[in-house]
């Protein structure tokens, strides 16, 4: 039975650690899983997707209903470009995202943050110039979904053709924000059923006992879950730096 609104210890799910030299079970599924039947199995789809780099995963957790898709996606490549979190010129063609390019609302290797960050330094005159995968990219759009009064032409194509990519794409980025070697020590520490939406649970993540992200997942009409919010609480720089040196 699914566990309500309880705090897990972050270690479970894990391998108990015997000894200052022992690593954490590889805890990253090798395939696939099935589709969650609860909220709490979305977890190993997250580690599956960021670290095998499955794309194909993705819609497996993607809601099925359009209705509320568009604020998804405008969510996860807004909170991605704050947390500087960036995508490739790769992973936006492997993803299908690429006319977002054309249309000046993704940059590869730009973020919000990160171009605003360099544009300041460009102002203090601590640079000569913005980095070239910073030029001719327009700060204003860049990880800012446009909205119908905004822009309808733009809005139309990313509310149409581009809707579903751009879901996937958002929620790849925003998954980059954990280091591929921490993934197997993320663990589930809180599970809460919204009281006012039986469909909803708000789920928090965490890492060596500390909550990293929290997550909402939403029940689809075939009864498995899908997520729709993810925020983090902690800078993904911040869990860079958790990485081990390389021996």
């Amino acid at each position: 039975m699914f566990l309500k609104n309880v705090w897990i210890p972050a270690i479970a799910g894990m391998a108990l650690i015997v000894g200052c030299d022992s690593k954490p079970a590889d805890t990253i599924p090798k395939t696939a899983p099935m589709a969650a039947k609860e909220p709490h199995e979305l977890l190993a789809h997250l580690k599956y997707i960021a670290v095998r780099k499955d794309f194909a995963d993705i819609p497996v957790i993607a809601p099925q209903d359009l209705a509320g898709l568009y604020g998804n996606a405008w969510w996860f490549h807004n909170h991605a470009g704050q947390m500087d979190l960036t995508l490739t010129a790769e992973e936006i063609k492997a993803l299908g995202a690429d006319e977002a390019v054309t249309l000046g609302y993704l940059a590869p290797g730009v973020s919000m943050a990160g171009m605003q960050a360099a544009m300041d330094k460009l102002s203090a005159k601590q640079i000569p110039s913005l980095p070239d995968a910073m030029q001719g990219v327009d700060l204003l759009k860049v990880d800012k979904l446009p909205g119908e009064k905004e822009n309808p032409k733009a809005f139309a194509t990313m509310n149409g053709p581009l809707l579903r990519p751009m879901y996937n794409a958002g929620i790849y980025r925003l998954l980059k924000g954990v280091p591929a070697e921490l993934w197997s020590e993320v663990a589930l520490m809180k599970a809460t059923p919204n009281p006012k939406n039986s469909l909803e649970t708000a789920m928090v993540l965490g890492f060596q006992g500390k909550p990293i992200i929290e997550l909402t997942a939403r029940q689809k009409a075939d009864k498995t879950y899908g997520i729709i919010y993810i925020h983090y609480l902690v800078q993904p720089k911040a869990l860079a730096k958790a990485v081990p040196p390389a021996k």
